[in-house]
């Protein structure tokens, strides 16, 4: 094999293994089915629209892309005793490098969340997912396109690459607890296991090339320690593979209103990615509106290419409250 080409299967290949790993964002409470799919209708409302967009490592030649949306909806409102029972779906797209190495999602969710007590629930989910995997040639260059002097583009690169493509089924699953004593103090404590199935992760026919299982456990809080203060702590420990990340850190949130139908707070927080990034984070609050934005700043050894510039990120969440009628009224806030 070429040395140039050998050079493309390694940086391919090197690109490949970090796909291999899934998405990740530096707000991930402000994408729930990424955490767990026991998070689907776990919120204050009826339905819930989720975005998010990172661009990562801009300033070094294969800057990294990501998208995220998702929607979820509690199927049987008010109308199941003491159990939520909830759908949605989630789409994740990213792509990466001069071969726009690329990976697409689309997913299905399932939920039961059932309720132990007043303030104790306790909740199940199922995702099924189908994904695609992708790479072009068409920016690549080859020893074979030189004539010695110059590059002629458009000349055969004399090479035979068997799939540029790959399809795959995709499973996952999780538990999630919620204690959830008033709007402003509740917490989250999950656990997620995605990838069951194992699915196929190869371009070359090396039908042993699978991606890996990962387990997720996540912590989601918020604490009212003043009239107008919460603060909102979180953690999230993933390991795929050989592959691990921890996160930990979280946001003051200062409410500048609380009238009903009027709620305005300001979020400002930071999280620090275990070597690899540290994270500062700004947000709002409106209404049934919370945005937030992040950047990273890169302390890893990549910080040599990046001058420590990880990439900025916004997550958007939106949750609609239908106007239930007085006797269908209950005090639990996701009930």
């Amino acid at each position: 094999m070429k040395l140039r080409l050998q050079i493309l299967i390694i940086l391919i290949g090197f690109a490949f293994q970090i796909k291999a790993q899934d998405i990740h964002f530096s707000q991930f409470n402000m994408s729930p089915f990424n955490l767990n799919p026991a998070l689907t209708g776990v919120f204050d409302g009826d339905m819930r629209f989720a975005g998010n967009y990172r661009s990562q490592w801009s300033s070094v030649p294969v800057p990294y892309t990501t998208f995220s949306g998702s929607f979820d909806s509690k199927m049987f409102p008010y109308k199941v005793k003491n159990q939520i029972i909830a759908s949605g779906f989630l789409i994740n797209y990213d792509k990466a490098g001069d071969s726009e190495l690329s990976s697409i999602q689309l997913a299905g969710h399932m939920a039961i969340a059932q309720k132990i007590n007043e303030k104790n629930y306790l909740s199940a989910g199922l995702q099924l997912a189908f994904g695609q995997r992708r790479f072009k040639t068409d920016a690549l260059t080859f020893d074979a396109q030189f004539n010695g002097d110059l590059f002629d583009p458009s000349a055969s690169s004399q090479e035979n690459f068997p799939s540029q493509s790959l399809m795959y089924p995709d499973i996952s699953t999780g538990l999630n607890w919620r204690f959830q004593a008033s709007r402003r103090t509740k917490f989250d404590v999950g656990a997620a296991l995605f990838h069951i199935n194992n699915p196929k992760q190869t371009f070359f026919g090396d039908q042993t090339i699978r991606l890996a299982r990962k387990w997720a456990f996540n912590l989601n809080s918020s604490f009212r320690i003043a009239e107008v203060i919460d603060i909102l702590p979180a953690v999230l420990y993933q390991r795929q593979g050989t592959y691990q990340e921890l996160v930990a850190g979280g946001s003051l949130k200062y409410h500048l209103n609380q009238d009903f139908g009027k709620e305005l707070g300001l979020l400002i927080g930071g999280w620090v990615r275990l070597q690899d990034a540290i994270v500062g984070s700004i947000g709002i609050h409106y209404k049934s509106l919370q945005v937030g934005i992040s950047y990273d700043i890169n302390t890893s050894g990549l910080q040599v290419a990046t001058n420590n510039r990880g990439g900025p990120e916004i997550g958007v969440i939106y949750t609609i409250t239908k106007v239930k009628k007085l006797r269908d009224y209950k005090s639990c806030p996701i009930f």
